[in-house]
C-alpha cells in the first residue's frame, strides 16, 4: 500500500497537470521550454556536492558524497521521453545513490529531440562513457543508471557497447525503464498513471525516432535478440505497479531472464513513473535506493 508521502506527491502531480502532453510542441513552445530549463536552478541537496562540468565535450552534472574519494561512478541518464527534462531533474536521486553507493554521479545533457533526434542521446552518454574510461576508471567501478527514457537508456547503452567492442561496467540500474518505443503494453491506459499515457508517448516517440524503425534494439531494448540479451551484464530494473511502463518492464525482464541474462526486478506497491527522481526522500524511493546500493555491492 502506498505511504502517505507518496500520496501526497500523487496529489501534488494530478494538481499541477503534470501529464505528459499528448501535442509536439511547436518551435516556439520547445524553444520557451528549453530556455525555462536553462533558467531552472541547479539543486544542491544535503551531503553532497553539485558540479557542472564538461565531460567529452558534453555539459554533465557531477554529484559527490561530500568529504570522500568515491570508489566508483555512475554513469546517470535523466528521463523525459529523450525530449523534455535535464539531468537537474534528477540530483536529488543522484545525490541519494552516491551517498550509499560511494559513487559520483556524472549526468549528460544529452541532446533531445525533436532538435536532435534518435540516436544523439546514445552517442553523448557512450561519449561521456568514453571519457570516463580515458580519464582512469575502470569499466568495474562504472555503474550506469537511469529512469523512464533514461532506464532505457540504460539497456540500450550495454547493446551499443556490445556492437562497438567497448568494455562492459560493472552493473546497471534502470528505474522505470521505457523499453518498448512502439508503446504495444496493455498497461498503458490500464494503471491510471497521473504521468503518461498512450498518447504522451507515442508524442514522444515520434519526435524522436522520426521515421526511424521503434523496434530498433538502441531505441527499444525490448527487440533486443536472445544473443545480446545474455550478454547483458547485471541489471536491477525497479518500477511502479501503478506505471503506464510497468509492461515495458516486465516484458523486457522476461525476455531478458529467459535469454539467461543476470537481470532481476523489483515492483513497487502503487508507485507511479519517475517516483523516485520527482521525490527522493519518501519511503518508496528510500526503498528503491536502498535497494539499489545493496544490488550494487552484490555485483561488485
Amino acid at each position: 500500500m502506498p505511504s502517505p508521502e507518496h500520496d501526497a506527491l500523487v496529489a501534488s502531480v494530478i494538481a499541477q497537470g503534470m501529464k505528459t502532453l499528448h501535442d509536439r510542441p511547436s518551435s516556439a513552445e520547445m524553444a520557451a521550454m528549453r530556455e525555462a530549463d536553462e533558467a531552472q536552478p541547479i539543486p544542491t541537496p544535503e551531503g553532497v556536492t553539485v558540479e557542472d562540468i564538461t565531460v567529452a565535450n558534453i555539459r554533465c552534472l557531477r554529484v559527490r558524497p561530500e568529504g570522500r574519494q568515491p570508489s566508483r561512478t555512475i554513469l546517470y541518464c535523466h528521463g523525459g521521453g529523450y525530449v523534455f527534462a535535464t539531468p537537474k531533474l534528477g540530483v536529488g536521486a543522484m545525490a541519494e545513490m552516491a551517498k550509499r553507493c560511494d559513487a559520483e554521479c556524472v549526468a549528460p545533457f544529452y541532446r533531445r529531440a525533436p532538435e536532435h533526434p534518435f540516436p544523439a542521446p546514445v552517442e553523448d552518454t557512450l561519449a561521456v562513457y568514453r571519457a570516463i574510461l580515458a580519464a582512469g576508471r575502470a569499466p568495474s567501478d562504472v555503474i550506469v543508471a537511469g529512469d523512464s527514457a533514461g532506464g532505457g537508456l540504460v539497456i540500450i547503452l550495454f547493446l551499443a557497447m556490445q556492437q562497438q567492442g567497448l568494455p562492459i561496467p560493472r552493473a546497471g540500474l534502470a528505474f522505470s525503464p521505457w523499453t518498448d518505443l512502439t508503446i504495444s503494453g496493455p498497461n498503458v491506459e490500464r494503471n491510471g498513471d497521473p504521468i503518461c499515457d498512450r498518447a504522451g508517448l507515442r508524442m514522444m516517440a515520434e519526435a524522436y525516432l522520426q521515421g526511424a524503425d521503434p523496434t530498433d534494439p538502441l531505441a527499444s531494448p525490448l527487440f533486443a535478440s536472445d544473443e545480446a540479451l545474455a550478454k547483458l551484464p547485471p541489471i536491477l530494473v525497479q518500477v511502479g505497479t501503478r506505471e503506464a511502463l510497468l509492461d515495458d518492464s516486465q516484458r523486457f525482464v522476461a525476455k531478458a531472464q529467459a535469454a539467461g541474462a543476470p537481470v532481476r526486478s523489483i515492483e513497487h506497491d502503487g508507485a507511479i513513473h519517475m517516483w523516485t527522481a520527482m521525490a527522493p526522500k519518501i519511503p518508496e524511493s528510500v526503498a528503491a535506493f536502498d535497494a539499489a546500493a545493496a544490488f550494487v555491492a552484490s555485483a561488485a
